[in-house]
C-alpha cells in the first residue's frame, strides 16, 4: 500500500512539474520597492534582501530592504559616495570614495559591523562576492591599467588573480564557487574575451575564442553569460565549463546588454521594443519569456531564485522594481519535493518494505 502511494504522489509531482513547463515560465506579479523621490541604480539581490545604489542624501549611499519585512534600511552613512553594491549572505561589499580614491568597503548586515576589505592605492572597483571571497578590478600597480585582486574575509587574505601586460586592461570579475571570470582585452581591443581562474587550482583559462568582442561575464554553476558581438549587435551567448558548449541564446536583432543568471534562468535588457525592457531565457526549456511590458526603460537586472530586480523610469526617476517568476528554485540544502512529501505522510523507509 505504501509503495502504491509512494509511486502515485511521485507520478503527481512529475506530471506537475511537465505540466509547468508546457505552460512555460510566467511572471506571477510585479512590485515596485523604493518610493522616495530620488534616483536608485544597481540594485542586487540575495535570498530576501535587495541593496542598491542610492542618491537621496545628495551623495551616493548604499540602501537595502527586506522583501520578507518590507523594511528599508540605509547601511552606508558616509559623506563620500559609495557605489556599485553586491551581496551574498549577510554580507554587502561595494566600492567607496571616502579616502580620495576607490577602495572596497563591506558590511556585515546581521552585526552591523563595517569591513575594509581594500585601502590599497590606486581605484579598487566593481567588486563581486560569492561566500568569503571577494573579487575587484584594481589599478595599483598601474592607472592605465587593471588587474584582478580578490580576498578572502575569513583569513584576511589578499590575493592577485590576474596581472597581465600593462597594456591589457581587466573588467567586469564575477565569482561562482571556485571560479572566477572577467573580461579581458590582451587579444586586442577589437577581440575582447572572457576569461577564467580557478582559485582551488591556480589554473588560469581562455573561455571565448570567437575573434569578436564579449563583455560582462556573470556566473552561475558551470555556466557563465556574456555579451557577444559577433553577429553586428550585442546578443547573450552562454558557456558550459563542464561540456565546453557555447549557445546563443538571443537571436533578436535588436541589442540584448547585462546578462545575470541563477539556476537555469538568464535575464537582460533587451531594446527589442524601442525602450528597454527585461527578458528572461529558461536553460532548461529553452524558451525566451517577456518579464517587463511597462512602456517606460527597465535596466540592469539582478536574479536571485525566482525574484528578478532592476532599475525602473516609470515614475521620471529611476526606481526599483522586483518581478517573481513561476520558477521552482535550487534549495541545495534542503529535500527535493518528493523527499519532503513522502517525510510529511511517513513514507520512508524505516520498515524496508
Amino acid at each position: 500500500m505504501k509503495k502504491s502511494l509512494k509511486v502515485l504522489l511521485i507520478l503527481v509531482v512529475l506530471a506537475f512539474s511537465s505540466f509547468s513547463a508546457v505552460l512555460g515560465t510566467k511572471v506571477l506579479s510585479e512590485e515596485r520597492i523604493t518610493t522616495d523621490p530620488s534616483y536608485h541604480y544597481y540594485p542586487a539581490i540575495y535570498g530576501d534582501i535587495v541593496v542598491w545604489r542610492d542618491n537621496r542624501n545628495v551623495n551616493y549611499d548604499i540602501y537595502g530592504y527586506n522583501l520578507k519585512t518590507k523594511e528599508e534600511r540605509r547601511i552606508t552613512t558616509d559623506t563620500s559616495n559609495q557605489d556599485y553594491p553586491a551581496i551574498y549572505g549577510d554580507i554587502v561589499v561595494w566600492q567607496d570614495h571616502r579616502n580620495g580614491n576607490w577602495d572596497i568597503y563591506g558590511k556585515n548586515l546581521r552585526t552591523g559591523a563595517e569591513l575594509v576589505i581594500c585601502t590599497e592605492s590606486g581605484d579598487q572597483e566593481y567588486p563581486a562576492i560569492y561566500g568569503d571571497i571577494v573579487v575587484w578590478r584594481d589599478n595599483r600597480r598601474n592607472i592605465s591599467n587593471r588587474d584582478i585582486y580578490g580576498k578572502n574575509l575569513r583569513t584576511g587574505a589578499e590575493f592577485v588573480i590576474c596581472t597581465d601586460t600593462p597594456a591589457n586592461d581587466l573588467y567586469n570579475p564575477a565569482i561562482y564557487g571556485d571560479i572566477v571570470v572577467w573580461r579581458d582585452n590582451r587579444n586586442g581591443i577589437s577581440n575582447r574575451d572572457i576569461y577564467g581562474y580557478n582559485l582551488k587550482t591556480g589554473q588560469e583559462f581562455r573561455i571565448t575564442t570567437n575573434n569578436s568582442s564579449q563583455y560582462k561575464p556573470a556566473i552561475y554553476g558551470d555556466i557563465i553569460v556574456f555579451e557577444d558581438i559577433r553577429n553586428g549587435n550585442y546578443e547573450i551567448y552562454y558557456y558550459n565549463l563542464k561540456t565546453g558548449q557555447e549557445f546563443r541564446i538571443t537571436t533578436n536583432t535588436s541589442a540584448q546588454y547585462n546578462p545575470a543568471i541563477y539556476g537555469d534562468i538568464v535575464v537582460w535588457q533587451d531594446y527589442r521594443n524601442v525602450n528597454v525592457d527585461i527578458y528572461g531565457y529558461n536553460l532548461k526549456t529553452n524558451e525566451e519569456f517577456r518579464i517587463t511590458t511597462d512602456t517606460s526603460d527597465q535596466n540592469e537586472p539582478a536574479i536571485y531564485c525566482d525574484r528578478v530586480v532592476w532599475y525602473d523610469t516609470r515614475n521620471h526617476n529611476y526606481d526599483i522594481y522586483i518581478a517573481y517568476l513561476d520558477v521552482v528554485c535550487e534549495t541545495p540544502k534542503k529535500s527535493l519535493p518528493i523527499n519532503w512529501i513522502m517525510k510529511k505522510f511517513g513514507l520512508g523507509n524505516k520498515d524496508k518494505e
